[in-house]
């Protein structure tokens, strides 16, 4: 049976590197106080040269280049995130032209962290149909960050996660995409967002001289529960679905909240530490980019070999949740650009 294949991952991490100590000279905040509450030492962030639209290009070639795949071959582009180009047209429509996927149809999906998975959700039964697809979660979350709010502004970076997705073919190395399970909470909305910009709350004059226009909206106790609670029961129903145990499961690959979240999410699933991959002290939370950026740093570890069983959880605005597990059947090209400069 055919079935989606990742071919291809590409990773791209902007250069500029923001430090703990480099926040600590803008906002009421220490090294130690974020360390200890979030794991993360520093995180990247686009130049003012950069784009969503820029960023995800980056990612997409990676992952193009790697595998020597014209992008004239690409039958769809998708682009995952919540910061996007601009309201209309969508940011898959930009980086199509600028890959020069000149037949690719481009649309851009939206789900929160969470969304990088529903999208693969989404694609694989046109992958497994024939298609040759480009997956890439982006965020550029540094820019529409409110800096006066230490308790958003030190968990998130930039950066961009590619698969270059196919049909699975004998003979040819990649990272099968097998069962996958996402939810949604809409009554819990409300916990985690970014409310101002839509038609429900427009941005004023008032709201930008007060900073607002770029506030993220968090309540950090329920996102917290919530996170561990969805993320835990979705990654053992799926590892059940697929009659698999977890001693089955080599890598947990989670979404890279912050390293609480994820150590919570081990010990609720029962998987030992040194199963579970993080380097959300490196690059801090992504958003949809952050699973994508996690199987490059991977990859270019040589932490995955072929045979092994991967599982991915996630969670994100909506509220929701998602799991999706993966089977490596050989080692898919992959490039993970993210030389840093301070």
């Amino acid at each position: 049976m055919t079935e989606a294949t990742i071919w291809a991952v590409g990773g791209y991490a902007p250069p500029h590197v923001l430090t703990n100590d480099m926040l600590s000279q803008r906002m009421d905040t220490s090294d130690e106080w974020i360390r200890t509450r979030t794991g993360i030492r520093e995180r990247r962030t686009a130049g003012p040269d950069e784009s969503t639209a820029s960023v995800s290009t980056r990612a997409g070639q990676a992952a193009l280049q790697a595998a020597g795949f014209d992008p004239a071959d690409l039958d769809w582009v998708f682009v995952c995130t919540d910061t996007p180009e601009m309201w209309s047209p969508a940011t898959a429509c930009f980086v199509q032209d600028m890959l020069g996927a000149r037949h690719a149809s481009a649309i851009d999906l939206t789900g929160g962290c969470a969304g990088f998975l529903q999208t693969l959700q989404i694609i694989s039964p046109l992958a497994a149909q024939g298609k040759n697809l480009l997956v890439i979660g982006t965020e550029l979350l540094t820019h529409a960050l409110d800096w006066n709010d230490r308790s958003t502004a030190v968990l998130f970076g930039d950066g961009a996660g590619a698969f270059l997705v196919g049909p699975s073919q004998p003979g040819r190395a990649g990272i099968r995409i097998g069962h996958g399970l996402s939810s949604t909470d809409g009554s819990q909305a409300e916990i985690l967002g970014k409310p101002y910009g839509g038609t429900r709350h427009e941005i004023t004059t008032a709201l930008v001289a007060e900073g607002k226009h770029h506030r993220i909206r968090m309540d950090g106790p329920r996102v917290f529960k919530h996170a561990v609670t969805m993320m835990s029961e979705v990654g053992r129903q799926v590892v059940s679905d697929a009659d698999l145990t977890l001693d089955a499961i080599d890598w947990v690959v989670p979404h890279q909240a912050n390293q609480r979240i994820i150590d919570a999410v081990a010990h609720q699933v029962g998987i030992p530490g040194n199963k579970v991959f993080s380097h959300v002290a490196q690059y801090a939370n992504t958003g949809s980019a952050s699973i994508g950026l996690a199987l490059a740093d991977m990859l270019e570890q040589s932490l995955i070999k072929p045979g092994q069983n991967l599982l991915s959880v996630a969670f994100g605005a909506g509220f929701s949740w998602a799991s999706q597990l993966f089977h490596v059947d050989g080692i898919p090209a992959s490039a993970f650009i993210h030389q840093g400069d301070r």
